[in-house]
């Protein structure tokens, strides 16, 4: 579970380093301030499994989280076990238990309930109508369809350019 931890809070840490060496000291006293309430926000997180209410907040959030589709946490944690299973560093049986619980066991209910009470703390039932009422709008679904691909590629740019700045480096050496 950690490994899984760390391969979300990476990027956001690669980000960080990033912005540090960035010369546009708007840019990164911003940078760093949002870094750091990411940081310590999810450092102190215990996520909350129990059931939340069957109310029209609860609905309304289910509703949001089938419009926006595509690429999100339950589907993330498919894409690490994946990854993993083709690097073989875990034994077959081991992958399948993993996937079970996050598929169809308790753990795809306890995930689903502390996403849910994630939403419900940060977002008003007003706010949870905005944003299905834009996620049912073509702009909507097409930020839903591509934001995963917009932030993947974005993350992938930006470690090829530390990869190219970290050949430069090593060369001027």
């Amino acid at each position: 579970m950690k490994k899984l931890l760390l391969f979300f809070l990476a990027p956001m840490i690669f980000v960080h380093i990033a912005l540090a060496q960035t010369n546009d000291t708007a840019m990164h006293t911003q940078g760093f301030a949002a870094i750091e309430r990411i940081t310590k926000e999810v450092s102190t997180y215990k996520p909350d499994t129990t059931s939340p209410p069957a109310d029209k907040i609860t609905q309304k959030i289910i509703e949001l989280r089938k419009l926006r589709g595509g690429f999100n946490v339950n589907e993330a944690i498919a894409f690490k076990l994946e990854e993993d299973r083709q690097k073989g560093e875990t034994p077959a049986d081991v992958q399948k238990k993993f996937a079970d619980f996050f598929t169809t066991g308790s753990g795809k209910r306890w995930l689903d309930n502390a996403t849910i009470w994630l939403y419900r703390n940060r977002f008003s039932y007003a706010e949870l109508k905005q944003l299905v009422k834009f996620y049912k709008t073509s702009a909507g679904q097409k930020m839903a369809a591509d934001f995963p691909i917009i932030m993947l590629e974005s993350l992938a740019a930006a470690q090829m350019l530390k990869d190219s700045f970290e050949k430069e480096l090593k060369a001027a050496h």
